[in-house]
């Protein structure tokens, strides 16, 4: 097929300006996608920079409440509200760490307090840690991948326009009528391969920091890897394309997020029973002190018995 292909293109009296008109579009491609990683990573480390810049001052006003005992003046009081406001603009902060810092806002338990301050020095030490191997480390795979990432679009468009040329030019599918089973085979092999060329992109341009799209990326891969079944036939394209429609649906519920409810922070169930439980204790106790008598003196004894 490319050797009819390329036949064809060289007999054009315009082949060679087709050639370059193609390189330069694919060179045009890698340059624009070079260029937006570049400032997708820039604004990435700027996102995390300002995290880290607004959540060091809640931390460090954390710390000297853990050793005050989380006795709260009424000046640090304040600075400490200011500072929790402030993270809610900490664009790099985990979800789960925005709400704990929500339900702190509205409840300052010392036991809120503590489980936020450690997640907040976890998440700190990890932003940390990625800042500073983005910005001072250099590794050799490292300098090759920020190479090859970029031409994941070029290979994309080749494969697209393979795979479309392919099709039309051999009239797999423009001159096959649909009435039949076996007609159907090669709208289900360029479907197929066409989910092939998505999430194989996807899977090359997906930045390579963090594991919090570890799921992602391996579905995608499984995605990418099904199109191995076309290798042993035409008759192999409908179990490609319905392995690829399960993966793909069901990534829907394996990369879902749960809701609030669903997913609260380790701790705040029992320390939301905790409170409640003194909530309660601390009325009755009251009661219990407003309901019994005055201690009566052996003076007002006396005085009673005259």
């Amino acid at each position: 097929m490319f050797q009819r292909w390329l036949d064809n293109l060289s007999s054009h009296p315009d082949a060679t300006f087709i050639l370059l008109g193609v390189v330069a579009l694919l060179l045009a491609s890698y340059l624009w996608s070079a260029s937006e990683i570049r400032r997708s990573h820039e604004r990435h480390m700027q996102r995390t920079r300002d995290t880290l810049y607004i959540s060091t001052g809640l931390l460090g006003l954390l710390t000297i409440w853990e050793q005050r005992k989380y006795e709260d003046p009424a000046q640090e009081h304040h600075e400490l509200l200011q500072a929790m406001q402030a993270c809610k603009a900490a664009s790099c902060l985990s979800p789960q760490l925005q709400d704990q810092i929500r339900d702190c806002v509205k409840n300052e338990d010392p036991a809120r307090l503590a489980l936020m301050h450690k997640a907040l020095e976890r998440e700190c030490t990890a932003l940390s840690d990625e800042f500073s191997r983005n910005t001072y480390s250099v590794h050799w795979g490292r300098a090759i991948w920020n190479i090859l990432r970029p031409a994941a679009e070029p290979a994309a468009l080749t494969a697209t326009a393979l795979l479309i040329g392919y099709l039309f030019y051999t009239e797999r599918i423009t001159s096959t009528p649909v009435d039949s089973w076996d007609n159907l085979l090669p709208w289900f092999q360029a479907i197929s391969l066409m989910l092939t060329i998505l999430y194989g992109y996807l899977l090359w341009s997906s930045p390579k920091r963090g594991t919090s799209g570890a799921l992602v990326k391996w579905l995608s891969l499984l995605i990418a890897l099904c199109s191995l079944l076309h290798l042993i036939g035409l008759a192999a394209a409908p179990y490609a394309l319905a392995l690829q429609l399960i993966l793909f649906v069901s990534g829907f519920g394996l990369t879902g997020s749960r809701s609030r409810s669903e997913r609260p922070y380790a701790g705040h169930a029992e320390t939301d029973e905790n409170s409640s439980n003194s909530r309660m204790t601390t009325p009755v106790h009251g009661a219990l002190v407003e309901d019994s008598p005055p201690p009566v003196t052996p003076r007002r004894s006396v005085s009673a018995s005259d």
